[in-house]
């Protein structure tokens, strides 16, 4: 197990590591669109930056890249401490392995809370700023909020008391937390892309590029909604395969980056 463990630790840190040289991209791509006119290389006045966008923007760009720093990290602290004989809790590895763990899942969540966010201002904004349509995943994402915080306190107070026994509360409120995540991008980008095709349909069918613009938004936001199911199933099987869901997990530099494109387009 800690062989598989340690492995997983290995693919998860070169997967993270690769999909954040392609978030770099993507990151490239949205300063591009948020810092210069579309028909050029001139920089936008000030007047027309968006300039909450361009700020959200660069916080993830710090909370991914400290991300990938402490993922890095905690590969090396956990093959030290499993081959080292070190104090081994959680599947051999060792206590600052399991605090850098907390440090990287609470870096990941706040991620996406502040993309689940955007997306649901954007939602709102698209709607004409109806308080209704954005009701549901407003709860959803308070929920999400409220069980992140739950999982950190729970899952610390075990980690730094080696007499506790771990929360009945945190598995159940880990899967939680990212299930809620999804449904709210879930319900969020169909959301727009129910509003957006409406509206093309309404003005000059399938020739209008509202409705280009409608397909294109689909695929991303489809896209964008699937990158978070498969943490969400790993979930519940963390106990069983942890491996796996450590695998999922390195997913979270792929959302950001189909969140950017997205963006981009609404």
């Amino acid at each position: 197990m800690v062989l598989n463990t340690q492995l997983s630790y290995l693919v998860a840190a070169i997967l993270q590591a690769f999909l954040y040289g392609l978030y770099l991209v993507s990151l490239a791509h949205a300063l591009r669109w948020l810092l210069y006119d579309e028909d050029g290389w001139t920089l936008k006045s000030r007047e027309k930056v968006n300039w909450s966008l361009s700020a959200i923007t660069v916080i993830l760009f710090v909370l991914s890249t400290t991300d990938v720093a402490f993922i890095i990290t905690r590969l090396v602290t956990y093959t030290i401490s499993s081959g080292g004989g070190g104090e081994a809790r959680f599947d051999g590895g060792g206590v600052i392995t399991l605090q850098l763990t907390i440090a990287s899942v609470a870096i990941e969540n706040t991620t996406l809370l502040i993309t689940d966010a955007v997306l649901i201002i954007r939602c709102w904004l698209v709607y004409q700023r109806s308080g209704r349509v954005v009701f549901l995943p407003i709860v959803l994402w308070l929920a999400n909020l409220t069980f992140t915080i739950l999982w950190l306190v729970s899952f610390t107070i075990f980690v730094n008391n080696p007499s506790a026994k771990e929360s009945v509360i945190t598995s159940p409120s880990f899967q939680v937390l990212y299930s809620c995540h999804f449904a709210t991008n879930l319900y969020a980008t169909s959301a727009i892309i129910y509003r957006v095709w409406h509206v093309a349909r309404e003005n000059n069918g399938r020739t209008s590029i509202l409705f280009r613009a409608s397909r294109i938004i689909a695929t991303t936001g489809i896209l964008y909604t699937c990158t978070s199911l498969p943490a969400v199933v790993m979930t519940f099987y963390i106990d069983t395969i942890r491996p796996g869901y450590l695998l999922c997990d390195a997913l979270v530099s792929l959302t950001i980056m189909v969140f950017h494109v997205l963006t981009s387009r609404l």
